[in-house]
């Protein structure tokens, strides 16, 4: 989720606001606009399908970890073939075809599966981008650093299979600690903070922050995902993959039940008798 610089033109920037980082220009940083961020993040939590809101929160509170992140991106060799070669990962991921011809049992057969069984497409998160004013398709004086990001991007469904994490309200949230935790942008920050309220608030007997608490100590313990080529990663074993990465299990959010795993911050529907229809099961 790049930050959203007032011009893709370096013409319209003083020279001294462009930093060039491994010979490729990074725009300045986007002003931080804390209450933006939290508008952003309160809408997401009445409508967890509404992804755009990500985008609009990270953005929001982006700062200056774009370029460190660029930085220590073109740093890596998988880097420096992403915003050079450049590798266009939106094709590779959207290319059903050759996900299908890869072995069974490879992460990339098993991303297959979790996309067509989700009904998501690379393409979505793309739009979802654009709708918060994130142009990933147009002309721009920053593809290098727009690549990085828009590799980013593509990658959070991948990134779901290989850490196991599902698209309920609480995998979703698991999910992005390991974003926040690769990242260190804020903007993911203040999303897991409020949607692990609300999700606790909801289900009070359900192991949310242990899940939470267990996903920061997977992340941390792992590798910096985004130096790895995702192709290659593709191509090899799912448990192969999860072991080159350092990923851990997550033997807690397995435990919560999928019944509210399923419903969480889900609209709640009235029963005659007035009592919700989602019962919360005990543990």
């Amino acid at each position: 989720m790049p930050p959203t610089p007032n011009s893709t033109s370096l013409a319209d920037y003083d020279p001294s606001e462009i930093e060039y980082i491994g010979g490729h220009p990074t725009p300045p940083p986007p002003p931080v606009r804390p209450l933006h961020a939290l508008m952003s993040v309160l809408r997401l939590v009445r409508n967890k399908e509404d992804t755009s809101q990500v985008f609009e929160a990270v953005s929001a509170l982006s700062g200056s970890v774009g370029r460190k992140m660029f930085r220590r991106f073109v740093a890596t060799p998988y880097g420096r073939r992403v915003v050079e070669t450049p590798i266009r990962l939106e094709d590779v991921l959207s290319d059903r075809a050759g996900l299908r011809a890869l072995p069974e049992g490879t992460l990339g057969r098993a991303y297959l599966d979790f996309m067509e069984g989700e009904n998501l497409t690379a393409d979505g998160l793309i739009d979802a981008a654009e709708e918060a004013g994130i142009d990933f398709r147009g002309e721009t004086d920053f593809e290098a650093f727009r690549r990085m990001y828009l590799n980013l991007d593509v990658c959070h469904d991948l990134w779901h299979v290989v850490t196991g994490y599902g698209c309920d309200a609480l995998g979703e949230l698991c999910n992005l600690v390991y974003t926040y935790e690769q990242t260190k942008n804020r903007g993911f920050a203040l999303i897991i903070f409020i949607g692990a309220v609300a999700q606790k608030l909801e289900q009070p007997r359900a192991k949310i922050l242990s899940a939470l608490m267990e996903a920061r100590r997977n992340a941390r313990a792992s590798n910096w995902i985004l130096e790895y080529d995702v192709e290659a990663l593709l191509r090899a074993p799912l448990p192969e993959a999860r072991k080159r990465l350092a990923l851990g299990p997550t033997p807690v959010y397995d435990s919560v039940p999928d019944e509210i795993k399923r419903n969480l911050l889900k609209p709640k529907r009235k029963t005659d008798a007035g009592a919700p229809a989602h019962a919360t099961p005990a543990e």
